[in-house]
């Protein structure tokens, strides 16, 4: 059905619609699927009553309760994906940290810059749990147990910072043969997760395993093996809620200096593992090991840089948008080339204020026309919850 004029719905009722076209200068049919927008308008704004208008190359949604009138904003284009960022998450983190002679200095840095994870995590409002095992398989008072005098950090830990500055010196009296793989499963299965490492782990939560090590891991099995035991933990159909990083020496070959200073082999089956679950293989040999764990703290949220459009777009056409609820924080005003705030007396499960993004460096987005991609960068990634809308023109059009 094509339609220029309103499309009226009576008070109380919900529709989801699927609207197909004729987008003007050809003859080609295009759909534009509103069951995301519409679906986040019925559920997210809670509306009584709605109107409708459909238009070539454009659709405005506009909408009144009684005494009360919202201004639903869409981004010009033929095609406009709609997108989710990911929700505040419950979160358990487990740090498998090497206890062998050569790591005195990694664990220091780890201790001094934790910061840069801890206080990103921290101020997503992420539910978490944090502990450290070892990658100590010999030592009884290790073999995946979770160390230091507080097992278990949580949003409730009081000075949580130092308390991981504590628990992360495992010590430097473990033997070469690291392996840290096989202490991670011992730390995740039974009898740890109904013994020592009770209350850790929950039903509910992402799991994220980081490995710190100097050499590679030396557990018996295939990197596959512990790719699929990993994913395995959270139940069949849940394996996209477990996933591992690591930060070890470089992979094909660690550089010259830092295998003479450091002692670091390329840790070869962490890294593979690390890609296996979808995550981060970083450098031990950094300097920047703040920046190590920016990443990691950032990763460990979960929250999204890159969404995938449905059609490949005339570059120039591109705009994006980010909308947040009433109840929370918009994004930066500076990262924004216009903003609305369509906010004033409505609910806070509305999603009323819009920034117009610039697409700019180092705080902005960017196309990246291989991947067929949207990528954010810096203060413009979307925050926890928010709704990414990019409007476009497709090539094939």
């Amino acid at each position: 059905m094509i339609r220029s004029g309103p499309v009226d719905f009576s008070p109380g009722a919900f529709q989801y619609l699927r609207v197909t076209y004729f987008a003007a200068k050809t003859s080609k049919k295009f759909e534009y699927h509103l069951e995301h927008g519409w679906r986040m308008i019925g559920n997210q704004f809670g509306l009584r009553c709605m109107a409708v208008t459909i238009a070539l190359a454009v659709v405005l949604l506009a909408y009144g309760c009684d005494s009360t009138r919202f201004r639903v904003r869409t981004p010009p284009g033929q095609q406009v994906d709609f997108f989710e960022q990911t929700s505040v998450p419950r979160i358990d983190v487990l740090w498998v940290v090497d206890n062998s002679a050569s790591m005195a200095e990694e664990q220091q840095a780890l201790a001094e810059n934790f910061d840069h994870f801890f206080g990103y995590l921290d101020s997503t409002g992420a539910d978490y749990h944090i502990g450290v095992t070892s990658t100590d398989i010999y030592n009884p008072d290790h073999q995946g147990r979770l160390l230091g005098e507080v097992p278990i950090i949580s949003r409730a830990t009081p000075n949580a910072g130092d308390v991981f500055a504590a628990d992360v010196n495992v010590g430097t009296d473990g033997k070469g043969d690291e392996q840290g793989l096989a202490t991670a499963l011992l730390a995740l299965s039974e009898p740890h997760i109904s013994g020592a490492n009770q209350g850790f782990l929950r039903d509910d939560s992402y799991l994220f395993v980081i490995f710190v090590s100097d050499e590679d891991d030396h557990s018996f099995g295939e990197p596959g093996y512990f790719v699929r035991r990993f994913e395995q933990i959270k139940g069949i159909g849940n394996d996209g809620m477990s996933k591992t990083a690591a930060v070890v020496g470089d992979v094909p070959e660690v550089p010259a200096w830092c295998r003479e200073n450091k002692n670091a082999e390329p840790g070869e089956r962490y890294t593979e593992v690390a890609a296996g679950t979808g995550g981060l293989a970083l450098s031990i040999c950094s300097d920047d090991f703040a920046g190590n764990l920016d990443q990691l703290g950032f990763s460990a949220a979960g929250l999204k840089r890159y969404f995938t459009l449905s059609r490949a777009p005339l570059p120039a056409t591109l705009a994006v948008w980010v909308k947040t609820s009433c109840a929370a924080e918009p994004m930066p005003r500076d990262v924004c080339a216009e903003f609305y705030n369509d906010c004033g007396g409505a609910a806070a499960d509305v999603y009323g204020a819009t920034c117009i993004l610039r697409q700019a460096l180092p705080d902005g987005w960017s196309y990246e026309e291989e991947s067929n991609s949207i990528r954010f960068y810096g203060r413009a990634l979307p925050p926890f919850s928010a709704v990414i809308e990019v409007g476009y023109i497709p090539k094939e059009s």
